[in-house]
């Protein structure tokens, strides 16, 4: 099996380049993650990150033949393959991205709003209408896999892109939640989504409906006059 990998180190090198290395295809199931520790360990020094090895962290975000994946639960089939960083984050050497500012922008987001403290009549009140939901959000890694692979943005940098507008979704179904996450999420590019179902192909969290998600949003933004301008 051959991997090519798109290689750079910003300390030494001019621009990104390839190199490709020979890789024994274990036939009964073989993970990118494993091809990528067999090049380091017997080819030469290669930077990548990784750590869970279960799709729960999302630190193996890389590109394998132009899509999105986390390389810890990826099958390789034999044959040619080619590897690159994450798409839309820095490159910090090799395979290792810098996904520090998206992330700590999510993490702003996924902050709960709260004016007034709760009460105990706002406890026994609690809406489980949206619980689905919540509890799927809850499963998301923030790997940047559905961003990386989402045409919307691609096409509009202004869209936050799934993995945020997830952030705003879990705070918009949170009854506790005060602030106005609908103005947030037609602020942040809720109709530029064309709703093609990428972020779900490509999520490897199956407790995540995408694209439920986006329509109530889109539900309750038009019940509120923000309708899609064409």
């Amino acid at each position: 099996m051959k991997i090519t990998v798109k290689r750079y180190d910003p300390s030494k090198d001019n621009a990104p380049y390839e190199a490709t290395y020979e890789v024994p295809h274990d036939d009964e199931y073989m993970t990118l993650l494993q091809a990528l520790v067999y090049i380091h360990e017997n080819e030469e020094p290669l930077a990548f990150d990784f750590s869970c090895r279960g799709r729960m962290c999302g630190r193996c975000a890389m590109m394998l033949d132009g899509e999105p994946v986390l390389a810890c639960v990826e099958p390789l089939t034999d044959g040619a393959h080619t590897v690159e960083p994450l798409a839309g984050v820095p490159v910090v050497k090799d395979l290792v991205v810098d996904k520090s500012q998206v992330q700590a922008r999510i993490a702003e987001t996924y902050k709960r709003v709260r004016v007034a403290p709760l009460t105990e009549e706002d406890i026994q009140t609690y809406n489980m209408d949206d619980a689905d939901e919540l509890f799927g959000i809850n499963y998301c890694a923030r790997c940047q896999v559905c961003t990386a692979g989402c045409p919307a943005r691609a096409m509009s940098p202004e869209y936050i892109g799934p993995s945020h507008m997830l952030a705003v979704a879990f705070r918009h179904f949170d009854p506790y939640d005060q602030a106005d996450r609908i103005i947030e999420a037609v602020q942040g590019g809720l109709w530029d989504c064309t709703m093609c179902g990428n972020c779900t192909a490509h999520c490897n969290q199956l407790e995540i409906d995408h694209l439920t998600i986006w329509q109530k949003l889109r539900d309750a933004a038009t019940e509120r006059g923000f309708v899609k301008q064409d």
